[in-house]
């Protein structure tokens, strides 16, 4: 009962569709779930949109500010003028003074200063959207193997079930000979043994089940709405290869990577915020227009509205080259990321041979291993008639049996290989799963993460 509600609440919190069976997660399933699930993805979309707010900020300096300034002063003493030739005197000023003005204030011009600054700030936030998208390949590849994982594992213990259940009925066969002297206790305790290393076999693939699906739903985001691992079933291994291997041809551009497009925008930034700096040189010009009421004007003792309009100049004479070291370590910083960005080119180009070098291995030991199965099964078929014919011992028949299951495990080994190193290449190459992912961006993630 308690497994049956667990999956409910997953299958509630996960928004998703589960076939045949309330506890069956399918390859899809389980990629829309990591997308959905994982913190680093909703870290970096909050990392991205905190960078293009800051760019749009650093915009906005180029528009016209107002603002308002209010002064209040309260003094002790005041200015007096005296005519002593008329025995005159007044006082010049109050106790109290205030002023109320609102000010207006526009950089006229900053040689482009404050837009290629926010130019700057912009190529640095879609290098953020970049690592993004690169967040959501991995995370993608993450799922995509430990579902695999999973697949391999229930395949394996598939495999040693059908093995413990030979082993068993020709235990069974052997002993019934034996007790009517049939057979020797040479072969039935050979067949016994048998039997025991197969029954250790299925204790060791079920712990590496629990400890796969496990796996898994840390990766999918999902480990605390299951109780068990028991709760969480997948699909066959061959249904994820009939999903992944039309893909096993994408085509690799390494300018489309997200890691490669990163580097160019942070080169980008770089070189204009090198721009920015450069401009410091040059004039800048701004404008301050005041309206605004003040009391007392001098010595007239009255409230007047005062109006002014200034413009400045500001331009360092001395700064002892600070601007130009700034602007040589902007531009160094940008070479510096060019060459990363050849390297990185250069070892993604490396890993899309090396991936697609063992695709087309595991594809022809696929082949190969149908055949290798094949004569494995015929061996040990054959072994056990002439076992039954008097012609061999029984340990030439538990020899042919280890032989048939090894043979079937590294088959179910290779075509898990073959998917992961599929997956792979989907990770490094322009993958389907991962535009859907994008389009899950920062730009439209509202609703799908936390609100600040």
């Amino acid at each position: 009962m308690k497994g049956i509600i667990s999956t409910v609440c997953l299958l509630f919190l996960c928004n998703t569709v589960f076939a045949e069976g309330l506890n069956l997660l399918t390859f899809k399933d389980a990629e829309k779930i990591a997308i959905k699930n994982s913190p680093q993805i909703i870290a970096q979309s909050y990392t991205a949109d905190s960078a293009y707010q800051a760019a749009s900020s650093q915009k906005l300096k180029r528009l016209p500010t107002l603002s308002l300034n209010a002064q209040n002063t309260l003094v002790s003493k005041i200015g007096k003028i005296e005519f002593p030739s008329l025995g005159i005197s007044n006082t010049v000023g109050t106790h109290l003074n205030w002023s109320i003005s609102p000010t207006l204030n526009f950089i006229v011009w900053d040689t482009g200063q404050i837009l290629n600054r926010a130019k700057s700030l912009k190529r640095a936030a879609d290098a953020q959207s970049n690592i993004l998208d690169y967040d959501k390949r991995e995370v993608l590849l993450g799922a995509r193997t430990s579902y695999i994982g999973v697949q391999l594992a229930k395949e394996q213990v598939k495999l040693v079930k059908d093995a413990l259940t030979l082993a068993r009925s020709q235990y069974a066969y052997i002993h019934e000979k034996f007790k009517v002297g049939a057979s020797d206790k040479f072969d039935l305790a050979v067949a016994h043994q048998e039997m025991s290393d197969r029954e250790k076999d299925l204790e060791q693939a079920l712990g590496e089940l629990y400890v796969s699906k496990r796996a898994l739903a840390a990766s999918l985001g999902i480990e605390k709405d299951i109780e068990t691992a028991e709760n969480l079933d997948t699909e066959p291994l061959s249904v994820s290869l009939d999903l992944l291997l039309p893909r096993s041809g994408t085509p690799f551009n390494p300018e489309t990577h997200p890691q490669v497009k990163a580097l160019e925008n942070q080169k980008s930034s770089y070189e204009l915020s090198a721009k920015s700096v450069a401009a410091k040189y040059f004039p800048e010009i701004s404008l301050t227009g005041i309206a605004g009421y003040q009391y007392p004007n001098l010595g007239q003792n009255e409230i007047i509205q005062q109006n002014s309009l200034m413009m400045g100049l500001q331009m360092p004479i001395l700064e002892w080259g600070s601007i130009w070291k700034e602007t040589k370590s902007q531009k160094y910083k940008a070479r510096s990321t060019s060459e990363e960005k050849r390297q990185t080119v250069i070892d993604l180009t490396k890993d899309v041979s090396e991936t697609r070098d063992w695709i087309d291995t595991y594809k022809r030991l696929r082949t190969t291993d149908v055949k290798v199965v094949g004569d494995a099964l015929e061996v040990a078929k054959l072994s056990y008639d002439s076992f039954k014919a008097g012609k061999i011992i029984f340990l030439d028949v538990q020899r042919a049996n280890v032989k048939a299951l090894s043979a079937k495990v590294d088959a179910a080994r290779d075509n898990a290989s073959l998917a992961v190193q599929i997956s792979k290449l989907l990770a490094l190459a322009v993958d389907e799963e991962v535009k859907n992912a994008q389009e899950w961006s920062f730009k439209k993630v509202q609703g799908q993460r936390p609100e600040i």
